[in-house]
């Protein structure tokens, strides 16, 4: 059985449509990768994992180790399993470091601890009870995954971990999402435009062009593919 599958997903925000019967697995332990230009249908397709709304699904499944969850409300997707680092980040701003994720874990049914979760950002233990808003961006995204990662999440999903980040934060992300997945077994689901850092920790690499998944490949097949990489993701 496959672990986790979008399938024939079509999705959209109001009457537009902008996924087209998308389709893709991943299998538990994997690291994952969607990727395209702006605008392709990226930040929507991880969006409607997530449950977040809108966008609107219109038809298709989405299953997680063989259940449903298409129709499940965000909150029931986090009990189930999924976790979501969005776009941006989105810390909640007024509230600690401990706040932020003590809210993930008095709302999650199975957590982690707050020294496990604390375990894995030495950073932000070192900061204390700083409020999110005066930190850096590097040390917010490493809050938005240990917000997300309190949950006890089976899959993590990332939407654009690296953006705005300098190239040695950019590292650090890259090595919290290797630690993760090599020492705990966490699934990641990654979109990302930082096209090295996703060929540096991903298993695979799936294309998304004009709503639709036109291509599948390795990071070696990626990194020997200059033409593809031109035609879908101008680099």
């Amino acid at each position: 059985m496959t672990f986790f599958e979008i399938a024939d997903l079509c999705a959209g925000y109001g009457t537009g449509q902008v996924l087209f019967d998308v389709s893709l697995d991943i299998e538990r332990g994997e690291v994952v990768s969607l990727l395209g230009r702006n605008g392709a249908g990226k930040s929507t397709t991880m969006r409607c994992v997530a449950g977040a709304k809108p966008p609107y699904v219109q038809d298709g499944a989405i299953r997680l180790d063989g259940d449903d969850v298409t129709d499940l409300k965000t909150y029931e997707r986090i009990n189930r399993g999924i976790g979501y680092v969005p776009e941006e980040r989105r810390v909640w701003p007024g509230l600690t470091i401990s706040e932020n994720i003590r809210m993930a874990i008095n709302n999650a049914d199975d957590p982690l601890s707050m020294d496990e979760v604390m375990g894995y950002f030495p950073r932000l233990r070192e900061l204390g009870d700083k409020a999110a808003r005066n930190l850096s961006g590097g040390e917010q995204q490493m809050l938005a995954i240990g917000r997300a990662l309190a949950s006890n999440p089976e899959i993590m999903l990332m939407d654009e971990p690296s953006e705005g980040l300098a190239p040695f934060i950019v590292r650090d992300v890259e090595n919290i999402i290797t630690t993760l997945n090599e020492e705990e077994g966490l699934t990641i689901f990654l979109v990302e435009q930082n096209v090295v850092m996703a060929m540096d920790v991903s298993d695979r690499h799936y294309f998304i062009d004009q709503g639709s998944i036109v291509d599948e490949m390795t990071p070696n097949e990626l990194r020997a593919s200059p033409d593809l990489r031109k035609k879908y993701l101008s680099v």
